[in-house]
């Protein structure tokens, strides 16, 4: 008996008939050719009391003819209550067929480093284009939002965020689409940075892409959890402890980074990806125009925060 069978007994005015001694049984056959079934209903009448034979010769299932109608009624009971048993597995998230760019942002990127140089005060593009909670709030001057993740404190804060955050962006392109991908970097990115200067309330500076990366992070941790939603509670921590160790372990590049923008990129992260999860978003957006369309906005955001940052006085 295998762990999908389940036999339900139910109060009934049907009974087995008793025989004589010297009765001989009239065998009726009831179900055949179906050598695994058999089994399964062969258990289903021991169950219930009811005499029958197994033929193991012919495959069928024989049982006395005053006993049919009852052995019938316990057989289609156990049928209708067995027909979708067992419930089929939740769908996995298909690959999308498009390579991802991660390698050509990456590549793009460390040009601009190449370009703009580690931090430096009187850079016009850190000066500009850095997180300044005083120039965003007061100012409004919220493209910078946008320019901060582009820009890099020094080599290793360059290189820590395109290898762990390269293989984290690589694999969410390949689960969401690359353009709804980088749109979402931009997104939550800009996001975790607007959090982060509005409750932490005390003026700082900081630059990187690590808060589109632990974004990243988070929508995988969203995606999980909507999967998760129909599970026992317990298993809905084991992908927040996932994203949560990854936050701490993680978390800390250097001076110039800020840990408060990593933790709101996570948590703006995993709201995103709850989105995503619950609106079935991720499987509506498939076609490569629309994939195209949303990485073309997202370039487009960086091009035009860079011009406002730019022309600003």
């Amino acid at each position: 008996m295998t762990s999908s069978i389940r036999v339900h007994r139910r109060r009934f005015n049907l009974k087995p008939r008793t025989r004589t001694a010297d009765e001989a049984p009239e065998l009726i056959r009831i179900a055949g050719k179906e050598p695994g079934q058999l089994e399964s209903q062969s258990l289903v009448l021991s169950a219930v009391g009811i005499e029958h034979f197994l033929d193991e010769q012919t495959d069928e299932l024989l049982v006395d003819a005053a006993d049919t109608e009852t052995a019938v009624f316990h057989l289609n009971e156990f049928q209708t209550e067995n027909q979708h048993w067992p419930p089929p597995p939740p769908p996995r998230p298909t690959l999308h067929p498009q390579t991802p760019p991660t390698l050509m942002m990456l590549g793009l990127l460390t040009l601009f480093y190449l370009h703009t140089g580690p931090w430096a005060t009187e850079s016009r593009w850190f000066a500009q284009g850095a997180i300044d909670s005083v120039a965003i709030l007061t100012n409004g001057q919220w493209w910078r939002l946008v320019t901060a993740l582009t820009l890099h404190a020094d080599l290793v804060h360059l290189v820590g965020n395109c290898l762990i955050g390269g293989i984290t962006i690589h694999f969410l392109g390949r689960t969401t689409g690359y353009g709804l991908a980088w749109l979402l970097l931009i997104m939550d990115g800009a996001i975790g940075n607007l959090l982060n200067i509005i409750l932490r309330r005390l003026p700082h500076i900081s630059v990187g892409l690590s808060t589109s990366v632990f974004a990243a992070i988070g929508i995988f941790t969203g995606l999980q959890l909507t999967r998760l939603a129909a599970r026992p509670f317990k298993e809905l921590l084991l992908p927040l402890g996932a994203g949560a160790g990854l936050l701490a372990f993680l978390g800390s590049e250097g001076v110039r980074t800020d840990l408060g923008a990593h933790f709101f990129g996570f948590i703006s992260g995993i709201g995103t990806g709850v989105l995503l999860g619950g609106t079935g978003l991720v499987e509506k957006v498939r076609r490569p125009l629309f994939q195209a369309l949303c990485f073309g906005i997202a370039l487009v955001t960086i091009v035009l925060a860079w011009l406002l940052a730019l022309g600003s006085t």
